[in-house]
């Protein structure tokens, strides 16, 4: 049996699953609670499951998931039979709501462990994973497996393929190389081409490309960051001068990076790869990820955000930076006028401020303090609580901020210090996890808050116990350093009494 034979069988198996959970949700007496947490996937995941209710006119209500007292009270207030979790690990749903078998609980998350699993089958819980049929987590996202429960409700479930690939790119399941999907995301993609709900082509792969004129995509453009054009409007038009590319057609209306000939857009990719290439740090793969799949929804219209697949999950990231949760949801099911203008107002101020503080971290490098074994940035005077995190990442992808070492980046806002930080892959291959150090902080009550993403997590802690976790944090790195020293220089002690034995030995025979 091939790998790809395997994959198949394995995806019928989650595919009877999911059915099985659909039917679980329509044969449901009474209306129905999604709780969920607030990124992207899991909005596309809660829409997918929103929309099928509707057609089936279930009843249904939605808790964004903060803390675990939060979903108890509110569940307890709405006094729903039937709880649906998206998301959630078993750590972040109340112990009462587990335990409690005369409710219907199904638990939807990709990332679920073997041992989480072992406790929901003792407690009678539906869930729908990966690992219990020995699949990765990054073979789909939980909006791909509320994809697949769609279809159990009805026979045109390709109409939601567009908000399933949304949740993948959200969760990065690309191949690294030529950033096609992976996993089961293939199959969407396929049953959505098939329906003419999406289509692919090969293009220039910057959020704005379908909705911006050339220009502003260029200024606006965080992630890839081009250093001297984002955030700097004039210098995004002499560039597009000096590259030939006219930035409005023969009505004098703006023109768009979809709306460029094949000639103007290989000028305009070999002069944004030139600009990517005098970072020395910068890999040719990460290059490379400039140029790739496009993926456009057919029936959303042109020069709409909502139209190309990533300008789509650049929308609803944003979002949830500025804590719209309620809009971007709106926007997953459908609004394209009120709602939906309201949030691209609010977004292109959150944008602008973005794209203005990239700039000049990056001309300033003097503000990334290098301390022995972290980077600290003391973003006070200019960055802000919703900008941070997407500025950090948007830095560390693109090579400006190195990642040998854990970066810091610390927010006073009133009585709280707000702390981003992202992991350094080299460290954690040494075993040094920074996270683990803030968990310890926050069981000693030194840390407030701790939420996590991948290999970034955010710290809300104390303005006046901020010194004491910092000087917590370098006591503690400097230990792990020290100590790794400390056994290697004994290994070799051992290893060079070892090898005087043997020559001492071999000198006597």
């Amino acid at each position: 049996m091939t790998a790809d034979d395997e994959l198949f069988d394995k995806y019928r198996v989650l595919k009877k699953k999911a059915k099985k959970i659909a039917q679980l949700l329509v044969n449901s007496e009474e209306n129905i609670i999604i709780v969920t947490l607030k990124d992207p996937d899991n909005l596309c995941a809660t829409g997918i499951l929103l929309l099928n209710l509707k057609e089936q006119k279930i009843g249904s209500h939605v808790i964004y998931a903060n803390e675990k007292v939060h979903i108890e009270k509110r569940i307890k207030t709405l006094d729903y039979r039937t709880i649906v979790f998206i998301g959630l690990s078993l750590s972040e749903i109340p112990l009462d709501i587990l335990k409690n078998s005369d409710k219907k609980r199904v638990i939807i998350h990709h990332e679920l462990t073997k041992k989480e699993l072992e406790k929901i089958s003792k407690e009678n819980i539906e869930e729908l994973s990966l690992k219990g049929i020995s699949l990765p987590t990054n073979t789909v996202s939980n909006a791909g497996l509320c994809y697949f429960i769609s279809t159990g409700f009805n026979g045109d479930y390709q109409k939601y393929s567009h908000l399933a690939i949304i949740g993948s790119l959200a969760k990065k399941q690309v191949n690294n190389k030529n950033q096609s999907l992976i996993g089961l995301n293939g199959i969407i993609l396929e049953e959505g081409k098939k329906e003419q709900f999406l289509t692919v082509t090969k293009g220039t792969r910057i959020a704005g490309r379908e909705s911006q004129p050339i220009h502003l995509a260029l200024k606006y453009s965080i992630n890839p960051y081009f250093p001297g054009l984002t955030g700097n409007e004039s210098a995004c038009t002499s560039f597009l001068s000096r590259t030939g590319i006219t930035m409005k057609d023969q009505e004098d209306e703006w023109r768009n990076i979809a709306s460029l000939s094949s000639e103007e857009t290989k000028k305009l990719n070999d002069g944004l790869i030139s600009i990517l290439m005098e970072n020395k740090d910068h890999s040719l793969s990460d290059i490379k990820k400039l140029i790739g799949p496009i993926y456009i929804i057919e029936n959303e219209s042109k020069q709409n955000p909502t139209r190309n697949i990533e300008e789509f999950l650049w929308l609803l990231e944003g979002a949830c930076q500025i804590g719209k949760h309620g809009l971007a949801l709106a926007v997953v099911l459908g609004d394209r006028e009120n709602l939906f203008d309201q949030l691209s107002s609010n977004l292109s101020d959150y944008h602008g401020r973005a794209t203005l503080a990239i700039d000049e971290i990056a001309q300033k490098p003097e503000i990334i303090e290098k301390k022995q074994y972290y980077r600290i940035i003391k973003g006070d005077t200019i960055l802000d609580r919703e900008t941070m995190s997407a500025i950090i990442i948007s830095l560390i992808e693109s090579k400006t901020i190195p990642i040998d070492v854990p970066v810091l980046v610390s927010l006073k806002q009133n009585e709280d210090t707000h702390l981003f930080v992202h992991e350094s892959p080299l460290q954690q291959k040494k075993g040094i996890k920074l996270y683990h150090i803030f968990h310890k902080a926050l069981n000693n009550k030194l840390v407030k808050k701790l939420s996590k993403e991948g290999d970034s997590f955010e710290v809300i802690v104390e303005t006046d116990n901020f010194p004491d976790l910092i000087k917590n944090i370098e006591e503690t790195l400097e230990y792990h350093h020290e100590g790794t020293k400390e056994k290697r220089e004994e290994e070799k002690e051992k290893s060079g009494s070892s090898t005087k034995k043997q020559t001492s030995k071999k000198s006597a025979s």
